[in-house]
């Protein structure tokens, strides 16, 4: 018999968003453990859930073109279906985190439910694109409203669900694609696509950023872009002989980057890795900004960025700068992002790759 509090998290896209709201489950956990959480979300997004610690059943909402025959440990089916299914698992209580025409419809299916609408702050984003004077407030980073809306203190610890999602055989195979670097320590992911062009730092400093990295910290890196966007295209005059980007399914690209040093990305789902796998992520902005509440989620995480008058451009970013000169990402000297990454991860990499003075003065006595 299916526990009476019953809660529902509501998220149906985009990747970067269900990364994000999947950390709701464990913070409903930590509130009530006994409480049975169900989560909502596109079919294309169940597979990334499998495993979650915290998620009860996974509902997924059936897309145009999606295989019938193919294996899913979600209920899959079209809107009416999944409100059946979800009124014969009990849920007494929905948490709305998309707000959307979809998810409303499920709302108004559970009249005698508990619903949560955590605030979205689309008002804030927009005025500080199109009315900036008027000043308004950062918005808070969004895992702070989500601990908030499921009755936790905003500063309460996370939880790295993906990483804990994530099978042991998933794990080792990520493994065996993460490099090791000249010194043995590890590797930095760098998350170097984004759906938008403002989004995108330039190929030829992601290329910088990896070689100082390597030279500097004696640590690997590997890109991380989808096969066929225009990043990965660009990256390719940049790579150095048996260097291979990684086009992977996300599922399986998060399983590298468990074993990653630190994550350093362009402001798209990979980003948002580093928090679901307790990874340190540095988010490099351009025409969003850190004050739209996606940035600094985890409690290592760090921005780069500088700052220009027509920042931001958009709220979800843009297909070209609406100046011609994208000087907001191609200004921003891969020497601010190392520093923002030595701010994340620097005194633990620096401790594990240089020799201390006491090892050194020892290893000269004895010579």
């Amino acid at each position: 018999m299916a526990h009476r509090r019953a809660a529902a998290v509501l998220r149906f896209s985009s990747l970067g968003d269900v990364l994000l709201a999947a950390h709701v489950p464990a913070f409903l956990k930590q509130v009530d453990r006994d409480r049975r959480v169900v989560f909502v979300t596109k079919e294309r997004f169940a597979g990334l859930l499998r495993g979650h610690p915290d998620v009860d059943r996974v509902y997924a909402l059936e897309e145009r073109g999606s295989d019938p025959a193919a294996p899913s440990t979600a209920v899959v089916g079209k809107l009416g279906v999944l409100i059946a299914a979800l009124r014969g698992d009990g849920v007494e209580e929905i948490f709305d985190l998309h707000q959307n025409w979809r998810s409303s419809r499920i709302v108004t299916a559970f009249p005698q439910a508990k619903h949560v609408l955590p605030p979205k702050y689309g008002l804030r984003r927009r005025l500080r694109v199109y009315a900036r004077w008027f000043r308004p407030e950062p918005v808070p980073p969004l895992l702070r409203t989500y601990r908030s809306a499921a009755g936790l203190d905003p500063d309460a610890p996370l939880s790295p669900w993906l990483r804990n999602a994530l099978s042991e055989a998933e794990l080792a195979c990520g493994s065996e694609q993460a490099p090791g670097g000249s010194s043995g320590r590890g590797f930095v992911l760098l998350g170097a696509g984004a759906r938008w062009e403002t989004k995108r730092w330039p190929a030829a400093h992601f290329a910088t950023l990896a070689r100082r990295i390597e030279r500097e910290l004696g640590l690997g890196v590997r890109y991380a872009v989808t096969g066929g966007e225009r990043a990965a295209q660009e990256l390719v005059p940049h790579l150095q002989r048996n260097e291979t980007p990684l086009f992977l399914p996300f599922r399986e690209l998060a399983a590298v980057a468990a074993h990653a040093r630190a994550i350093v990305s362009n402001d798209s789902a990979v980003l948002h890795l580093g928090p679901a796998l307790g990874v340190p992520a540095v988010g490099i902005f351009g025409g969003t900004v850190p004050e739209f509440g996606f940035a600094r989620q985890g409690p290592r995480d760090e921005v780069a960025e500088i700052r220009l008058w027509c920042r931001p451009c958009g709220v979800h970013g843009r297909r070209r700068c609406p100046l011609g000169h994208h000087a907001c990402m191609k200004q921003l000297h891969p020497d601010l992002v190392y520093e923002a990454l030595g701010r994340a991860v620097g005194d633990g990499i620096q401790r594990a790759t240089r020799p201390s003075r006491d090892a050194g003065a020892a290893s000269r006595s004895s010579a």
